[in-house]
């Protein structure tokens, strides 16, 4: 019996997982290492005027600060965030028979794509953003069903707040949760729980800023003109062509497998469907915000969390004889990236 790349079971999922994970964190030591001054010179501008009335910084500084500071410690947390991620978004697939048979790939494939687009110098930032946006997605769509869905809801807005007060080029990241109550069929009593799960992140650094002695208001004057400043399209204009084309590679593959939905929409349960166009919509999101004023190049890795559910629906339908190639190009792709980032 030959084994079947799309219809994977856990154990050789996880464990492709697992080594891909050991690999990137072993080949984001150097880079550790020789970008700890550039790292450090690109926080300093934070420090200045745009963060007057900050008593504790903004959560990407301190997590940058833990980095430079315990690089040993960060990669291990950041591996760690990496098959959390991978683990989630696995069991939200076997849980809603996403594609219409037993297949764990969207485990190897999350961080194979991940590993792809690399993480850029903030690698435990990156790492954090992937997996927040994957929690969100995952308590989004659980929250479709009869009944109330309050605790899914929240939890994903709760997540989905994090993210923002993390990285304020998310922001637009918020249409989410709209786009989650308009697919999933909430109430409005559930539309005010996710809101009040959005805004609990910002409201308690605002108050332990003031408790620290800063100003109440400063986080949130923080996002909105850390959101603002810069040029739209700064990213595609100062990166290298050669340093987007794996992202691009990706969002092609992802569009793809989108499309490849589309055509066999009503051959798929309700569940799923509805799943699925809720990962269209994030895959749009993630790739739009990239032409956001505060993009950053790592900021594309976000990409990888909707395409490594939507790409498994086409793996699962093509032929074996493409499959395989295929998965193993990506799969050498995500050993050689890390090493060469």
């Amino acid at each position: 019996m030959r084994f079947d790349i799309a219809r994977q079971p856990f154990v050789p999922a996880f464990l492709t997982l697992l080594a891909i994970t050991l690999l990137a964190m072993w080949g984001l030591e150097a880079p550790v290492a020789a970008g700890t001054a550039a790292a450090a010179a690109s926080a300093a501008p934070n420090s200045g005027t745009e963060l007057s009335g900050l008593a504790i910084g903004m959560p990407q500084n301190l997590l940058l600060q833990f980095q430079l500071a315990h690089p040993l410690w960060a990669k291990w947390i950041g591996g760690l965030m990496l098959l959390l991620g991978g683990l989630n978004l696995g069991r939200l697939s076997v849980s809603t028979n996403l594609y219409g048979v037993s297949s764990c790939l969207a485990i190897p494939l999350y961080g194979i794509l991940l590993c792809i687009t690399g993480f850029g110098s903030e690698f435990l930032t990156a790492l954090t953003e992937a997996l927040l946006l994957a929690l969100t997605i995952k308590n989004y769509s659980r929250s479709f069903g009869n009944g109330y869905r309050f605790d899914a809801l929240f939890r994903a807005s709760l997540y989905l707040g994090l993210l923002v007060l993390l990285r304020p080029a998310l922001l637009p990241l918020v249409l989410l949760l709209p786009t989650a109550v308009w697919i999933f069929r909430r109430t409005l009593r559930e539309a005010t729980a996710a809101c009040a799960g959005l805004l609990l992140p910002l409201a308690a650094w605002c108050y332990v800023n003031w408790g620290a002695g800063g100003t109440l208001s400063a986080p949130l004057l923080h996002i909105g003109t850390d959101f603002a400043s810069g040029t739209p399209l700064t990213l595609f204009l100062r990166t290298p062509l050669y340093e987007l084309i794996p992202a691009g590679c990706m969002l092609l593959f992802g569009l793809f497998s989108a499309l490849h939905v589309l055509s066999e929409f009503y051959t798929t349960g309700m569940k799923p469907r509805f799943i699925f166009i809720f990962n269209m919509t994030a895959l749009l999101l993630t790739t739009l915000l990239l032409g956001g004023p505060d993009a950053a190049r790592n900021d594309a890795c976000l990409i990888a969390v909707p395409a490594s559910l939507l790409i498994p629906f086409s793996f699962v339908r093509i032929n074996r004889a493409i499959v395989w190639p295929l998965y193993l190009l990506l799969a050498a792709s995500a050993v050689i990236s890390p090493i060469l980032q």
